[in-house]
């Protein structure tokens, strides 16, 4: 009996090539961009579900700053301090461990192998028992127990060892300041990609003096914790401030309120970015639009399918008919088109694997879709997949059905059967909801393209063109007259304008703060600030605007104490104008009894993306703060040839500093990459929109194709009594391009809403203006259009004898 059922399928799905064609077509596409965003979306969803795999409650302990009653600080990090102090007085608090990320790019030598690695953090000894990341080699219970051991991943171990066997090994890791020569006790299975730490190398936490693990001023480390089951992280958070209080000996900062947000583990890559994250952050409302997305598109695959399947019903009323009269029943004949259902989207299936093989392949590697891949070994994720596959197949299946079986069976057998007015209007809305969707993926395509465009485009009020930039020697002999005699020779190089060193360059946050305020107010005025550390050249090489006052002067000795705000720091203490703070003193923390004069205000500079508003910074190059480094020097060129300029830079390097490796970047690229992600995501939307688009169309022109079919008789009397090709096209046209009118007047306000929310993540953006609106429905009429046209021209050029003869 069951085979009946599906040779009456296959046949049913053969004697109608081009509408099984446009229905597997379609859903084959929609079910292969489905996976892969779900792909996409449950990877981005997944980071660091590897680190915990016993379900432990871990948060990541944040910290915020509140003053006057308001927060004004949000950091990622805290510092050392807080854990000890949480543990012996918070019963909630199971455990914790920490790893400090500032200042943790390091040099690494082995014999004659140097390179610089980007993050090598000193960790707590519990640090591979709190998390559960895999071990190759050592016992994770003890390799960070002594001082100065050190564990790597496997790639770092292949990378200095070779085949050699690591454990044992020593190795040379030094920074500006210190050398240490660290002991390898174990080896750690390189970390997967979705992890939000990254790290090819850890110190043991013993390396460092006891009192830097106890210290409250410097938030340096992530700390996590781990709360005793069914805990309210809230109440944790509650209680901080007070304990804070009992900590915070130092002046500094004594009339700011500490707290600290408790963040679960696994949310922590699509929070959006505060100030001292290493990671590289994901984008939550971007993976909740392309989710939303992937089922748009399926939906759009089922209504093409409901739609083709129910104007062709009339075509099989009789058949439908007989086998009602015969002694089918209602939910035989269901069962039918459920199976025919069935057979379709399991070809769509067959197909659409292969397509998401190979997309995942060809699309860039950044998305990390290939790694993505993995997640079909999560059986909820395959759970999930065919439970969207099989209420296709029965959503599909079950109302040309219905449809069908509303009329008797005797006035199917006379052909009497017609779609009543309701049913009618039932496929025309769905024709609308389809459209209603392509006009507001057309204008969220476009808004996430100007969006894009605005900030790659954007002038940031700093030059990064021209400008290599390396990253700063590590400890050697003389140091200071070394970078002079550096900075010197480079300048002295042909093509080379101009050389200054910074703590940090545009493009990476300052990230260094100091709690200052205006020399005449009290310590409850304190105002946390970014303190770039820069040299008496820095201004002019980054062409920064000078508002007021004069930048620094080599001629003036005093300048070395003196101080550059930008605009934003102005406003933060409290000056009227940039004329006003000219001549005024302000207090440093740590120096609060010596008076820093204002010499200068420049206009604020995006110093990171635009996704972040201007932050007050004060521009210093004040000695008393050498334990602030000077983390990069920039060199301006004016060459066409950067790399033979590069060359002669390495000599002179090579001859000064034989213990560091040279590493550099251009200044341009490096900003360009805060827009990556913003890039991939358009990239990603602009793709899948057109396949939504394209999904859409198939089903409309299965439509244009049985309209033109059913009134194939009718356009033959009209060629007859002289209607002309535009004519007859205009007739068959309309009723489908009063339906596009009608979506774009129903999506507009909607795809208003849905990109005003997701523009609410940027700190600078673009306005969206009417002709956004105005040109995705233009498009939405042109596609809609061109998609009924072909076979309106083809049915109006059609003899109007062969017509009337089959009649």
């Amino acid at each position: 009996m069951l085979s009946n059922y599906f040779k009456i399928a296959w046949r049913s799905i053969r004697q109608q090539r081009l509408y099984s064609l446009l229905n597997i077509t379609g859903l084959a596409l929609s079910l292969a961009t489905c996976g892969l965003l779900i792909q996409y979306v449950r990877f981005e969803q997944s980071y660091d579900q590897g680190a915990v795999t016993d379900g432990k409650p871990i948060y990541r302990v944040e910290t915020l700053f509140y003053g006057g009653g308001h927060k004004s600080e949000h950091w990622a990090t805290s510092t050392n301090g807080f854990a000890p102090a949480m543990k012996a007085n918070f019963p909630e608090v199971e455990s914790f461990t920490r790893i400090v990320w500032r200042n943790s790019e390091r040099v690494v030598r082995y014999e004659n192998q140097k390179f610089r690695e980007p993050h090598v953090c000193l960790a707590d000894s519990n640090f591979f028992t709190f998390f559960d990341y895999p071990i190759v080699q050592g016992d994770r219970r003890t390799f960070l127990n002594e001082p100065n051991s050190v564990v790597l991943s496997e790639s770092a171990a292949h990378k200095y060892f070779g085949k050699q066997n690591p454990l044992g090994k020593t190795l040379e890791i030094s920074t500006r300041s210190q050398q240490l020569t660290c002991q390898v006790t174990g080896v750690f299975a390189d970390l997967p990609v979705n992890s939000t730490m990254q790290f090819d190398m850890l110190i043991s936490g013993r390396t460092a003096p006891p009192r830097a693990w106890h210290f409250w001023y410097q938030h340096a480390s992530y700390t996590f914790v781990q709360l005793k089951p069914h805990t309210d992280p809230g109440k944790v958070e509650a209680k901080f401030p007070a304990l804070a209080e009992h900590y915070k000996t130092e002046p500094t900062m004594r009339d700011v309120t500490w707290g600290i947000q408790l963040v679960p583990l696994q949310d922590l890559h699509l929070n959006p970015a505060t100030p001292n994250e290493i990671e590289v952050k994901g984008n939550r409302t971007a993976v909740n639009f392309l989710s939303v997305i992937a089922l748009v598109i399926l939906l759009i695959s089922w209504v093409n399918y409901s739609n083709l399947t129910t104007a062709r019903v009339m075509h099989r009323a009789k058949e439908a008919g007989v086998r009602r009269m015969i002694g089918s029943t209602r939910r035989m004949l269901l069962f039918q088109f459920v199976i025919e259902s069935l057979l379709v989207h399991t070809i769509a299936l067959v197909l659409a694997i292969p397509m998401v093989i190979i997309a995942a392949q060809l699309l860039p590697d950044s998305l990390h879709l290939h790694s993505a891949q993995s997640v079909w070994g999560d059986p909820l994720v395959i759970l999930g997949f065919l439970a969207l596959w099989l209420m296709g197949i029965v959503l599909t299946g079950l109302y040309p059905a219905t449809v069908l079986l509303r009329s008797s069976p005797a006035s199917v057998l006379k052909g009497r059967f017609r779609f009543s007015g309701r049913e009618r209007s039932f496929r025309q809305s769905l024709v609308v909801v389809q459209f209603a969707i392509s006009v507001i993926l057309l204008v969220s395509t476009l808004v996430v393209y100007r969006q894009t465009a605005y900030m790659m485009n954007q002038r940031p009020g700093v030059l990064t063109d021209q400008t290599v930039v390396l990253k700063s020697p590590v400890n050697t002999p003389d140091y200071a007259g070394k970078i002079e005699l550096l900075k010197k020779r480079i300048n002295a190089l042909a093509g080379v304008s101009n050389v200054t060193g910074s703590g940090s360059v545009p493009g990476k946050e300052v990230g260094q703060f100091l709690a200052n305020r205006r020399f005449e107010a009290s310590a409850a005025d304190n105002k946390l600030v970014e303190m770039l550390k820069v040299d008496f050249d820095f201004m002019p090489t980054y062409g920064l605007r000078l508002l007021a006052g004069r930048g620094f002067d080599k001629t003036r000795p005093a300048d070395s104490t003196a101080l550059v705000l930008n605009e934003s720091a102005v406003k933060l203490f409290g000056f009227t104008s940039n004329e006003q703070a000219i001549g005024q003193k302000i207090a440093l923390e740590t120096t609060p009894k010596q008076a820093s004069e204002i010499i200068g205000v420049v206009k604020d500079y995006h110093q990171q993306s635009l996704h972040q508003p201007f932050t007050p910074i004060i521009l210093f190059m004040d000695p008393a703060f050498s334990w602030i480094p000077t983390d990069y020097y920039s060199i301006k060129f004016r060459t066409d040839n950067p790399q033979n300029l590069l060359g002669q830079v390495e000599t002179i390097w090579g001859s000064l500093f034989p213990e560091s490796s040279l590493d550099y970047f251009f200044l341009d690229e490096f900003y360009g990459q805060q827009y990556q992600s913003d890039k991939q995501y358009g990239l990603l939307f602009s793709i899948f929109s057109a396949l939504a688009i394209f999904i859409a169309c198939l089903g409309l022109f299965g439509l244009a194709t049985f309209s033109a079919e059913q009134r194939t008789q009718e356009i033959g009397v009209r060629k007859v009594l002289g209607a002309s090709v535009a004519s007859i096209v205009a007739l068959l046209s309309k009723d489908f391009l009063k339906l596009v009118f009608v979506a774009i007047v129903l999506a507009s306000p909607l795809a208003w809403w849905v990109m005003t929310k997701w523009l609410s993540d940027f700190a600078y953006k673009i306005d969206i203006e009417w002709w956004v609106f105005a040109l995705a429905g233009l498009l939405a009429v042109g596609i809609a259009l061109l998609t009924v046209s072909f076979q309106s021209i083809k049915a109006a050029l059609m003899n109007p004898v062969k017509s009337l003869r089959s009649e």
